[in-house]
């Protein structure tokens, strides 16, 4: 009787774990809301689960400086997901941007903005995440001025 007490509690503990293991991250289709804190970042993401281990996120954001420019951007950021733990996610990406500039004064300019990005995912729950990423941006002006940077963010996401 004990074997068998035993036995239906280790089976309700592995269902239990496989279960919970499963309800930490969002379901495929699953479409959520990103920010970042990062310098000058102006862009809000918008994550969808394409699969188990794939998001594709299109970027949009503008910002708007009083006597000086408006900026509008519009990309996307598919995220591939490496080690899926149980609350945990490492990702590798890449980033695409288009960056339209008005100036009050001169003439307007598109830029695009091609970038790599490595980080990590904490999932709270299904509808909760935390994030860190680190980036490798190259940024092809149509002025020729070229720029390659670095930069790194702190990510807060909600799924709907």
């Amino acid at each position: 009787m004990k074997t068998v007490t035993k036995l239906l509690l280790f089976i309700a503990i592995i269902g239990f774990t496989t279960t919970a293991y499963a309800q930490n991250r969002p379901d495929v289709g699953s479409v959520g809301i990103m920010a970042s804190l990062q310098s000058e970042q102006t862009n809000i993401k918008l994550p969808i689960w394409a699969s188990e281990r794939i998001v594709i996120a299109p970027v949009v954001g503008i910002s708007h400086v009083d006597d000086n420019y408006t900026q509008f951007n519009v990309g996307i950021n598919p995220r591939f997901y490496q080690n899926m733990g149980n609350n945990f996610a490492t990702f590798i990406g890449v980033q695409g941007l288009l960056q339209h500039t008005s100036p009050d004064e001169g003439d307007n300019n598109s830029d695009f903005l091609l970038g790599a990005s490595g980080g990590g995912e904490y999932f709270l729950d299904e509808h909760f995440s935390l994030g860190v990423e680190g980036q490798l941006n190259f940024l092809i002006n149509d002025s020729r001025n070229n720029a390659f940077a670095t930069a790194a963010a702190i990510t807060g996401t909600f799924y709907f």
